[in-house]
């Protein structure tokens, strides 16, 4: 088979396109035909460029994390799965046997979690051994492409915005990076729910999109002023809850916004992993921060229904051939998209 390969860590010149042995499915698990497999920052850029801060890769190396296609191989024990099923991967793998699980807590809250794609081979391959507990159903109504964007993107922000922030239609919802995956996922989700919107974007380009997506006002955060126009939009009051997965460079500037009692979620830090805060502005201000990591394979499943019912349609930027994955990773790196970037896997 093909697959897009690493054998040490680097730029997207270290990715190769090789073949490599068609796996075996061992106990529990399917052999996953992929068809398609999204693009993401952390797991596939930064996994590639120094490692994901989990643990030492094995080498070579197959990324993809959020793969969706057919299956075609049925490992020993498997059941409630047949040949020929779609399906795409959910990729945080719970341990089963720590506290959180044992508790019956959502696969993210595990404490030995493996990431898919990470700590196994993935989905950047025209064939992967997928544990038959990942697995999503897929009708026929959603494409791979379409499930590929969920996996990551969808799923963590769904998660945020609901399981952890409460967002419903009464909210004003600052979204910082709205341009990105992560970004025009919580502009869908958020207008979905009857939510208002303000969208940060560095891009004019990207600005208009998300007017077009339905964002209610866009900001730029090149502007020195931008905090300030936000707080003008809401009234002087700010906004009641912010998204915001920039990390460093905007943090402190996104809670600038948040109004009394406002609540900020967050699971990602592109632009780095340090932040300085003034704790006394946010306890007097009732304030709270809610850092998660991922989504549960509920909330794809759930998002899954929303494409399927046509309420959602994942926002694709670009796909690129699975031999293209350098230049597609470079695409992202460059915050040039606007949405999912998918790689489509040829048979």
């Amino acid at each position: 088979m093909k697959a897009v390969v690493f054998h040490e860590h680097g730029s997207s010149e270290v990715l190769g396109y090789e073949d490599m042995p068609v796996p075996e499915p061992g106990v529990g698990e399917v052999l996953l035909a992929v068809r398609a497999v999204s693009v993401n920052h952390g797991p596939d850029v930064e996994t590639r460029r120094k490692g994901f801060g989990m643990g030492k890769l094995p080498m070579p190396h197959i990324g993809g994390v959020d793969p969706a296609g057919e299956v075609v191989g049925l490992g020993p024990g498997v059941a409630g799965v047949e040949l020929g099923d779609r399906v795409a991967v959910y990729p945080v793998i719970a341990c089963g046997v720590c506290d959180f699980c044992r508790a019956g807590a959502a696969e993210n809250y595990c404490r030995d979690s493996r990431l898919f794609g990470v700590q196994t081979p993935g989905g950047r391959a025209q064939f992967v051994n997928v544990p038959v507990t990942q697995l999503v159903a897929l009708p026929d109504t959603v494409s791979y492409e379409a499930a590929a964007a969920l996996g990551v993107a969808y799923t963590t922000t769904f998660h945020g915005m609901y399981e952890r922030a409460g967002l419903t239609a009464a909210d004003t919802l600052l979204v910082m990076g709205a341009g990105g995956g992560c970004g025009v996922a919580a502009v869908q989700l958020a207008k979905i729910t009857g939510a208002r919107v303000l969208a940060v974007t560095g891009a004019e380009w990207k600005g208009e999109r998300l007017l077009e997506l339905g964002a209610d006002a866009v900001f730029s955060y090149r502007d020195p002023e931008w905090t300030a126009q936000v707080l003008d939009a809401t009234g002087g009051l700010g906004v009641t809850a912010a998204f915001d997965n920039a990390g460093a460079a905007t943090l402190a500037a996104s809670l600038s916004c948040l109004g009394r009692g406002g609540r900020l979620f967050c699971s990602g830090g592109t632009t780095g992993l340090e932040v300085g805060l003034n704790i006394r502005d946010l306890y007097r201000n009732h304030n709270s921060l809610l850092f998660y990591v991922q989504g549960a394979k509920a909330d794809m499943e759930a998002l899954v229904a929303l494409v399927a019912a046509g309420e959602l349609d994942p926002v694709i930027d670009r796909v690129y051939p699975l031999r293209e994955a350098a230049a597609a990773d470079e695409h992202l790196d460059a915050q040039e998209q606007f949405g999912r970037v998918i790689l489509s896997v040829e048979g």
